[in-house]
């Protein structure tokens, strides 16, 4: 089974008009964090950056290892546009360059604390199933309010005390799998989906801004995680 990463990157998210860093993480920039992650698997086939600047070719260089440099368009990096466009955008190069592959993996770089097996267990086990997408999720232990379209409240119930009944927070971008054929319909997840629990809290922090960035320190230094 073939299996490629996709890491969306946008110049303006990582660097100012200078070329200067735009976030650090314990030193390190962060989509320089994922690339390596993604590097170190033994189980991916291909590594695609699918980035939207020429700027940005000269970081993709070694020691990061043999990427496939994707340029996007500029409208995909907008913010009406989704990862799944991008997925869907490069799932199409990929086929016009007749390079196959049975998944897509999101890795997103907002995610830098994934655990360190988690890539190569996840695609191990997709091996075993015939999902056409697998989604990294935290489990949710709450109730939640959801307002509806004619505004009204409905409760939406944690698992409680039914052990068959779970919340999910989706969070795709830690490393979830995609079939490239469902990416551009109106399903991109497909009719078979699975979800991969990630109960680790500090695994699934965001780090978009100053306070996920220090909340992800914290977690770095306390449970003396190497990046």
């Amino acid at each position: 089974m073939k299996v490629s990463a996709v890491i969306p990157i946008r110049y303006d998210d990582c660097f100012a008009d200078d070329g200067t860093p735009r976030m650090l993480l314990a030193g390190h920039q962060l989509w320089e964090i994922t690339l390596r992650q993604a590097c170190r698997s033994a189980q991916l086939d291909k590594v695609v950056v699918a980035y939207d600047d020429e700027r940005f070719v000269k970081h993709l260089t070694p020691p990061h290892g043999s990427i496939e440099q994707c340029l996007r368009p500029k409208i995909l990096s907008s913010d009406k546009s989704t990862t799944i466009d991008v997925l869907a955008f490069v799932a199409n190069w990929l086929d016009q360059k007749a390079i196959s592959t049975d998944y897509l993996m999101l890795l997103e770089i907002t995610h830098p604390l994934r655990p360190r097996e988690i890539i190569d267990d996840l695609i191990k086990n997709a091996q075993s199933q015939e999902s056409d997408s697998l989604i990294t999720c935290h489990p949710v232990h709450y109730n939640f309010w959801r307002r509806g379209e004619a505004g009204q409240m409905n409760r939406i119930s944690g698992a409680g005390e039914n052990s068959e009944v779970a919340l999910y927070e989706e969070l795709t971008g830690i490393c979830s799998l995609f079939r490239p054929h469902f990416l551009a319909t109106n399903n991109p997840f497909g009719d078979q989906v699975d979800i991969i629990p990630i109960d680790r809290f500090w695994a699934t922090i965001d780090v978009r801004d100053d306070d996920g960035r220090w909340l992800a320190e914290q977690y770095l230094e306390r449970l003396k995680i190497a990046l």
